[in-house]
């Protein structure tokens, strides 16, 4: 005999299973992992904290945080060693461009040097195998 379920526990599963947005610790790791692809574990991110957030639709989520970023080593150090990498030409200078924009908005950094970024906004787009970070 099979029972039917009551109206407020199928109303909870599905307001649960609405309602999965991404963490703290999953918008900090989809953040380090877009700066780890540009700029080759130049700078960690730290304290990311979730200011607001909300569904654009059943696939779309948007997040406003703020965080702290760490450089982990000099813009020198990290020019003399993109330079140093065997490779294309074209693609050394695209990582140059890159990491001069970063030394434009936060000077000559040093190894160490911390940043607070005290808001952004992020785009997230769910897909099969979760949330990713759109550009």
């Amino acid at each position: 005999m099979i029972r039917h379920l009551p109206a407020a526990i199928v109303l909870a599963i599905s307001l649960t299973a609405c309602s999965d947005t991404p963490s703290e610790s999953k918008l900090e790791q989809l953040l380090q992992q877009q700066f780890d692809s540009q700029y080759d574990a130049l700078i960690n991110i730290e304290q990311l904290k979730k200011i607001n957030g909300w569904q654009e639709s059943e696939y779309q989520y948007v997040a406003e945080v703020s965080y702290t970023i760490k450089f982990q080593t000099s813009f020198k150090a990290y020019m003399d060693e993109q330079t140093a990498k065997p490779g294309n030409p074209l693609e050394k200078m695209a990582k140059g461009i890159s990491a001069g924009m970063l030394k434009l908005q936060y000077g000559d950094f040093k190894a160490g040097d911390e940043y607070q970024v005290k808001q952004q906004t992020l785009s997230l787009r769910n897909a099969e195998n979760g949330w990713l970070l759109q550009q």
